[in-house]
């Protein structure tokens, strides 16, 4: 991964599909909520479109890894062109069931697809839909279709069945659930980003739930690769108004990443209307091995095989459409150390549309690397 130690900067834009009203003030007064192509009771669908811009590469999403032949810096991109049609499972009254399908074209396409099937045509990796070594050239976009899956509901329980997105680590792949345009080193490197299988969560009570369910590895589609089978479990506390705990992990065959385990632990708090902050621990340990038969090492490989990752963030909210972040990461993988440092600004000037400038500084313990 070879990444300038120099400061990075990096803006996008993110718009939800929908039709919202005009504000005249456009740091100021009341944001509201955004508004969606279709908003029901238990059914809606909708999406976003974000385009976004960095002057080089960050580490994670723009062109590391397997991806290094797709030079997603330096240019003006469509991140993300996402569109989602979902019916939500309510077993308040008794057995209820529903579904999510989401599609999602632009150059953050290959984190989304299932390549941890490896092997071609098999969901939406390798079948002409874009994406390294894919026979369908379309550069550095590709489509995906990270969610299909059915939903059971019962009482207190949940079950969805199908392919999902992970519930391991915080930030995620769908761009507005992010603050920053740029993502974790964590987060990119030693974090699965979807899985197939079955997940079940159950309410416990008001301020506690447990989720746990088994799926084929990591990041595959309707397929396993190499026997992949791992159990997901964890818990969400809400400790007081302004606690809150989210333990999730897995253990198990991860498919291409060998056997492992990982463990994301996050705690979110409160100090005032105005101040948040996150804190975020990640422990991964796997046995996965090069084409070489060595074990993978991230310096060399590009794959984390052992890592620790440290994450804090500190939000202020300045008014209810501007506010300001900082994340400091400190990446330990397989003897190496990174630390990144990102700070930036949030602004809507409608409930349907974001800017996000930033500026992340990376560095290295390794020569030329980071």
């Amino acid at each position: 991964m070879k990444v300038s130690t120099k400061a990075l900067m990096g803006a996008a834009l993110c718009l939800m599909l929908s039709a919202g009203r005009a504000d005249a003030q456009l740091f100021r007064g009341e944001l509201g909520d955004p508004t969606k192509l279709k908003d029901g009771p238990n059914f809606d669908y909708g999406g976003w479109v974000q385009v976004g811009w960095q002057d080089r590469n960050d580490g994670a999403f723009t062109g590391n890894g397997f991806f290094q032949n797709q030079k997603e810096f330096g240019n003006v991109n469509l991140n993300q062109l996402y569109t989602y049609v979902a019916k939500t499972a309510n077993g308040e009254n008794g057995l209820d069931w529903g579904f999510r399908v989401d599609t999602m074209y632009g150059v953050d396409g290959n984190e989304a697809q299932a390549f941890g099937n490896v092997r071609p045509n098999k969901w939406d990796f390798l079948n002409g839909f874009g994406g390294p070594g894919d026979p369908q050239p379309h550069g550095a976009y590709e489509f995906a279709a990270p969610q299909a899956y059915v939903e059971f509901a019962v009482g207190d329980l949940t079950t969805k069945a199908g392919h999902f997105y992970t519930p391991i680590g915080y930030e995620v792949v769908t761009s507005p659930n992010n603050f920053f345009l740029s993502r974790q080193l964590t987060f990119y490197n030693s974090e699965p980003f979807t899985h197939t299988g079955v997940l079940s969560t159950y309410k416990v009570s008001d301020t506690f739930n447990v989720t746990g369910g088994w799926t084929l590895g990591w990041d595959t589609g309707f397929t396993a690769f190499q026997g992949g089978s791992n159990i997901v479990a964890g818990l969400t506390w809400n400790a007081s108004e302004n606690v809150t705990i989210y333990n999730y992990g897995a253990v198990g065959d991860f498919g291409w990443r060998g056997n492992g385990f990982i463990n994301s632990l996050i705690a979110s708090l409160t100090w005032t209307e105005r101040w948040s902050t996150v804190h975020q621990i990640d422990w991964l340990a796997t046995d996965g091995r090069n084409a070489a038969g060595d074990l993978y090492n991230f310096a060399v490989d590009g794959i984390t095989g052992d890592s620790v990752g440290v994450i804090n963030y500190s939000f202020f909210k300045l008014t209810d459409k501007v506010s300001w972040g900082n994340r400091y990461e400190i990446y330990k993988a397989d003897g190496a150390t990174y630390t990144t440092m990102t700070a930036g600004v949030n602004w809507k000037p409608h409930p349907n549309l974001i800017f996000r400038p930033e500026v992340r500084r990376n560095h290295s313990n390794v020569p030329n690397d980071l």
